[in-house]
């Protein structure tokens, strides 16, 4: 199981926030690219970077982005307000290895299909997060009416190579995984899903390996040192 941690990216500098919320914004790094280069030194083969900004319709931090894949030798997956054919194209040409689709995949299945004909499935990532298992778009402002696992199904016929899914409602808080709606999850697709969410410590680790997850990505608990990121690994690959 791959772990990797978040970095993500808000007025240029790397924080965590609690439900979505930028009003919760903790900045970590002024820079984003030590966070990255401290969690690729502890051992990670990927990071998780989100354009938060981006996300939420205040600019982009693409510069940024770019330099940081550039800069560290880990797999770098790129997501947050990505909503175009060639802008998902750029950043997979400057070098990132998956590109994550999320409000406009839903909005509109057809760019998944068209971005899996450009780079392949196997870079391709569709994110879903959901509250009550209804997923949440544009920066997670808004609910809408679709299932959580029938659209999974519907990114999987579109060509998507992976799903990563947070739950909404436990992101930023420690109150653990949501191990239910990820389990059936996982049942609902035969393409890889990837946990986030409300990830403690490390029997939240053990318990998605144990439900056939193939990845998790691990925010505000790498930073606030209540897990270790090469334990994490550790019990990720056991």
């Amino acid at each position: 199981m791959l772990v990797m941690p978040s970095v993500d990216i808000l007025a240029g500098k790397c924080v965590r926030l609690t439900k979505g919320s930028p009003d919760t914004a903790k900045v970590y790094y002024k820079n984003p690219i030590d966070a990255a280069l401290r969690w690729q030194n502890e051992g990670a083969e990927a990071i998780h970077v989100i354009d938060l900004d981006a996300a939420l319709g205040l600019g982009d931090n693409l510069d940024i982005i770019t330099n940081l894949i550039k800069t560290v030798n880990a797999k770098v997956e790129v997501g947050g307000g990505i909503r175009s054919l060639d802008k998902a194209v750029e950043l997979y040409s400057q070098g990132a290895e998956r590109v994550i689709l999320g409000s406009e995949a839903v909005k509109n299945p057809e760019i998944v299909s068209d971005l899996a004909q450009k780079i392949g499935s196997n870079h391709l990532m569709v994110s879903l997060d959901y509250k009550k298992d209804k997923v949440a778009v544009e920066g997670w402002k808004k609910v809408t009416r679709y299932n959580l696992f029938q659209m999974a199904s519907t990114m999987e016929r579109s060509g998507a190579g992976w799903i990563l899914s947070t739950s909404v409602s436990r992101d930023g808080t420690f109150k653990g995984v949501d191990l239910k709606t990820i389990e059936k999850l996982v049942q609902s697709v035969k393409i890889r899903v990837v946990a986030s969410g409300g990830v403690r410590n490390l029997d939240d680790i053990l318990n998605l390996k144990k439900i056939g997850v193939s990845g998790v990505v691990i925010g505000k608990a790498f930073f606030e040192g209540t897990i270790d990121l090469k334990e994490a690994i550790k019990m990720g690959t056991k």
